[in-house]
């Protein structure tokens, strides 16, 4: 009795672990068609409906189960080869052409530098970010304050040569020796800017030197250079009433879209109507004041004799023509105007003008 349970409960376990671990052995009705260059399988059987439709899920991950069991059997089927001690499979070239959105890119040109280091075999190896110093048996960076200790560290001890002096001190000299070494290479650097900064006046096209007759976009260079030679790079300065603005190197004009937010055209396009279709002129009255006050030909000029107003008043007598003359259009497109055919009287007594 107790023989027959042990091996029904050895059974059912060996029935689960069977349910869990399915063959790789899959039978269909038609052969799959594979693409493995692009692991690819097309399954053309029908589908049994009944299954279908009584566990939808069930049937569909059963069926996708059975497809990849048998692509992976047919990858399993090509040739392998060893490449740094794993084994790989490679892949055939694929059947089935896919469809892509852009066309395939074109491979770069090589430069000049990438075309002699090609034909001279020349390789650029990244180098690591640590060395392995075998003395103190640790990785050591190759630059930082870590590697300065790590020197420290190794070069704990001088040797000093038998003829030298008693007040000879070794690290001392190693430590002028290599503030030497720094002053040389600071003082190469500095050379190679000043040499590159007389390379570039050479070359520009905008002179920043005082000229007895700079062009507008010296002038306006110069401006851009003084709005930003300020803490924060001009970000807080105000711009002057006329300056352009000057286009720093690298950086590139930025235009609107051909085809995008259509509210935004339509209002400047409408702006642009309004400006064109806008009859009446802008009067500047400070500008037409000015005008006033200095024309030789005006009764308010600044003169001997003439009559001196206040810029105030004159701003008060050119409002007042300005209604005047609205007005006086207004009452001269009316109908019916009586001063239209009225005659005029001279002082012979003989009337003229046009007669109704």
């Amino acid at each position: 009795m107790a023989a027959s349970i042990v091996q029904n409960v050895l059974s059912k376990a060996a029935e689960d672990e069977a349910e869990k671990l399915k063959s790789i052995q899959v039978d269909k009705v038609v052969e799959l068609e594979y693409d493995v260059g692009n692991l690819l399988a097309y399954d053309i059987n029908d589908i049994d409906v009944n299954q279908f439709r009584a566990d939808k899920e069930a049937y569909l991950a059963n069926l996708s189960r059975d497809n990849v069991q048998l692509l992976i059997n047919q990858i399993f089927q090509l040739p392998t080869i060893k490449v740094d001690n794993e084994v790989v499979i490679k892949l055939p070239s694929a059947t089935t052409r896919l469809p892509r959105a852009k066309p395939a890119p074109k491979e770069k040109a090589l430069s000049k530098w990438e075309k002699y280091a090609k034909e001279k075999g020349i390789t650029k190896r990244k180098k690591s970010k640590a060395t392995w110093d075998e003395e103190l048996q640790k990785w050591v960076p190759r630059f930082g304050f870590k590697k300065a200790l790590a020197e420290k560290e190794k070069n704990w001890v001088v040797e000093v040569p038998g003829n030298a002096k008693d007040d000879v001190d070794p690290i001392a000299l190693r430590k002028t020796k290599k503030q030497e070494s720094v002053a040389k290479n600071e003082l190469q650097r500095l050379r190679n800017i000043s040499a590159r900064m007389q390379k570039s006046k050479t070359k520009a096209k905008i002179s920043l030197e005082p000229t007895e007759r700079p062009t507008a976009e010296q002038l306006n260079r110069s401006v851009f250079i003084a709005h930003t030679a300020t803490a924060s790079v001009g970000k807080f300065q105000p711009n002057l009433k006329e300056q352009k603005p000057v286009l720093k190197s690298g950086q590139k004009r930025h235009f609107d879209p051909l085809v995008g937010d259509i509210k935004r055209e339509t209002s400047k396009s409408l702006d642009i109507l309004n400006k064109l279709s806008s009859k009446k002129p802008k009067l500047d009255i400070d500008k037409a004041v000015n005008r006033e006050l200095n024309t030789p030909g005006s009764l308010d000029y600044k003169g001997k004799g003439m009559e001196k107003k206040s810029k105030t008043q004159l701003k008060k007598d050119l409002g007042k023509r300005k209604h005047k003359g609205t007005k006086d259009k207004k009452m001269s497109g009316k109908k019916g105007d009586r001063s239209a055919g009225r005659s005029t009287v001279k002082k012979g007594g003989k009337r003229t003008g046009n007669k109704n």
